[in-house]
């Protein structure tokens, strides 16, 4: 019984710990965010971004849900008039900093980039 009520308890803070840890904001990545456009010379973006990341860990988002910090990051951007450079820009800064740019999509293939087989 007390081996049935041990694993039950330990269960339920094991789910616990991993939907905490699901929805915590690591502020790092803001950081590494900041870096990236420092290294292609957009230092307006690594400035806003180097900001969000000071801004996540004094206030702790980390804590805070997704929404939150969305919304946190929205008033940030409307707060500094921040606007998002595009991709082309991006790219073409990236290019000329010799610096590769990671597909956004994350894996998921472009329309068309489906490889034809010839049976």
């Amino acid at each position: 019984m007390k081996t049935l009520i041990l694993s039950t308890i330990t269960a339920s803070a094991i789910s616990l710990c991993m939907v905490t840890s699901a929805h915590a904001v690591d502020c790092s990545r803001f950081e590494d965010r900041s870096a990236f456009f420092t290294s292609i010379g957009l230092t307006d973006s690594a400035s806003f971004w180097d900001e969000v990341a000071t801004e996540c860990a004094a206030s702790d988002w980390s804590s805070s849900d997704r929404k939150t910090v969305r919304d946190n990051i929205r008033t940030l951007t409307t707060e500094n008039a921040y606007e998002r450079p595009d991709r082309e820009t991006v790219r073409d800064a990236a290019e000329a900093a010799g610096v590769e740019v990671r597909d956004a999509r994350h894996g998921k293939r472009k329309k068309g980039s489906r490889s034809k087989r010839s049976d």
